[in-house]
This record gives structure tokens, C-alpha cells and sequence, in this order.
């Protein structure tokens, strides 16, 4: 005996799939979060025009659990610096196609100007971090550019623009062994890659009790900012208190020093920025 097919109850079960499917795909319930409003804080706590060199500002910025901002690139040298929190960063595309680097408390990612990425919080709690913008460097024309600077630092007429990025694991001691100047300071690198208007990046740990030596510089604005622990910044005869989150920029000249007033070891990122 033939068994008696119902092509009407097929045709309509395919019908009814293919909605659900599509009801699946389109229903705004089920967008990620990449399509929601975005609540990023970002605050500025250091203008350009206060800065040493004139050309250096800090902003923190929050991205809530979940959270993205979205693929861009900028005008500005950028040096992130990861708080606290987890996520991933991805360079030059959109995620997975991009370079896909893990963020986690002291990595840090410096990119040249127009570096293009999108940072996403990943993690189970907010993702803060504090970003050094660095003004005055040159986006290579045409994209992309492996070219070296051809005078670090120096405006010249026609200089061949490179770009960079380099990602430091900042207190991996294996990738990025630390130096020490006596027992009481460590300096940790930053990289750097093809660096234009930034001289340097490092993270400077102070013990208890003790201070950086009193000096000062004539090439380059010098930008702090305290990662953990309290003391004090001295500018010539002046004592500023400071703590986690506390920023100071020195111009030229000015005699300078950092103290470590507190019970625990004091850490902070120092930048520096050539002048023209």
C-alpha cells in the first residue's frame, strides 16, 4: 500500500521553519551588543594645553560588562593602558578578522595615528583603562606603511611615515624583564614601535619610603600617572599629594621627582613626548 504524502503540511512546516529562522535572525532581542547603545564613560583628566609638551592628554575610560566600541582609527599617537578587567583588542579589522590581542590588568597597546581597532569587554565586570594621546605625528597616505620614521621625533619636510603597534605584557618578567636601578626602583618598558612625537613609555615601581632621583629635561615634556599605591609628585620646591589615578605633566626645566609616602610599593606610567 502507498503511503499517502501531505504536501500541504510539508510546504507549510518548510514555511514555518524558514520564519522562525528568519525571526531569529532579525529580532532585535537577539542582536549583540554591538547594535545596543553604547554607555562608555570616558574622562578626560589631562588637556593638551596642560600638558609639559603641549601635545599630550590622558583620558579614562569604562566599557560596562559586554560593551564595544567599534572599529576606528584616529589622528593621534595612543598609548592604552589596561586598569582593570578583561576583554580583547582587534587591529586594522573587525573581530576575528583583525589582529586579536587578550587585554587584561597592565597589558599595554600602543598604535601609531590611524591605526584602526575595536576594543570589546569580555569579562564579567567592567573593563577601565587609561589612554595617552600623543598629538603632531603624521598617518601614512595610502594606508599602511612599514616605512621608519626617518627623524624620530623631528618635523622634516618629507618624511617617510611608518606604522606601528606593539603590545607589552607590562610585569611579565619573562617577556618584559624588568630593570632595576637599586633595590628600591623598578622600571618596566613599554614597546614602541615606529614611534613619532612619543620619546618613551615605561611603568616606574617605587618602595616604600623611598623617591626617584630630583632631575629634570630639556628635550621632551615627561606625563605621570599613578597606577596603585600614594606620594607625593615634587615640582622644583612645590609637594603635590598623589594616588591611584593622580596625573601630573612637567614642561621643560622644572626639577622633578616622585616619593613613595605610603605602606606599599608605589607604581606609576611615565611618557614622554618630544617638543616639535
Amino acid at each position: 500500500m502507498k503511503r499517502k504524502v501531505n504536501h500541504l503540511a510539508i510546504i507549510v512546516s518548510a514555511v514555518f521553519s524558514h520564519i522562525l529562522i528568519l525571526g531569529f535572525i532579525v529580532n532585535p532581542k537577539m542582536m549583540v551588543s554591538s547594535c545596543l547603545p553604547q554607555k562608555m564613560n570616558v574622562k578626560r583628566i589631562l588637556e593638551y594645553e596642560a600638558s609639559g609638551s603641549k601635545r599630550t592628554s590622558i583620558d579614562e575610560v569604562t566599557l560596562d560588562v559586554g560593551e564595544r566600541l567599534p572599529l576606528a582609527g584616529h589622528p593621534e599617537e595612543r598609548m592604552i593602558y589596561i586598569l582593570d578587567g578583561r576583554g580583547i583588542i582587534s587591529i586594522y579589522e573587525d573581530f576575528p578578522q583583525g589582529d586579536v590581542y587578550e587585554l587584561r590588568q597592565d597589558v599595554a597597546i600602543y598604535m601609531t595615528p590611524g591605526i584602526r581597532h575595536e576594543i570589546m569587554n569580555t569579562g564579567n565586570s567592567q573593563l577601565r583603562y587609561a589612554i595617552f594621546l600623543v598629538k603632531g605625528g603624521i598617518m601614512p597616505e595610502g594606508g599602511l606603511s612599514w616605512s621608519a620614521v626617518t627623524q624620530r621625533g623631528v618635523s622634516v619636510e618629507k618624511p617617510m611615515v611608518g606604522s606601528g603597534v606593539a603590545v607589552t605584557r607590562v610585569f611579565d618578567e619573562g617577556s618584559n624583564p624588568s630593570k632595576s636601578e637599586g633595590l628600591h626602583l623598578n622600571i618596566h618598558d613599554i614597546w614602541l614601535r615606529r614611534p613619532q612625537k612619543f620619546s618613551n613609555a615605561e611603568v616606574l615601581t617605587i618602595a616604600p619610603g623611598r623617591a626617584t632621583r630630583l632631575h629634570s629635561h630639556y628635550d621632551t615634556g615627561e606625563t605621570c600617572y599613578i597606577i596603585v599605591g600614594e606620594g607625593e609628585f615634587i615640582w622644583d620646591d612645590k609637594k603635590i599629594p598623589c594616588k591611584a589615578g593622580s596625573c601630573i605633566s612637567y614642561p621643560i626645566g622644572v626639577q622633578r621627582q616622585v616619593k613613595n609616602t605610603g605602606k606599599y610599593p608605589l607604581s606609576y606610567i611615565c611618557i614622554s613626548s618630544f617638543l616639535e
